[in-house]
């Protein structure tokens, strides 16, 4: 699984490469409860970048 999952003072978040194209691109998302949380949502997103479904908002 690509990205990472890391913890500031109070809430959990991801960042994620989303691609390159020509820059690398980076997308962060943050306010996780928990790290159970965190981790399922980043599953979700490399699930859909892997089968080519994800559009960024």
């Amino acid at each position: 699984m690509r990205g990472s999952v890391k913890k500031d003072d109070k809430s959990w978040y991801y960042v994620i490469d989303i691609g390159t194209n020509g820059k690398r691109k980076k997308k962060k998302q943050r306010n996780f409860r928990t790290k159970k949380e965190v981790e399922k949502a980043l599953a979700e997103i490399n699930y859909a970048l892997s089968r080519g479904t994800y559009i960024e908002s």
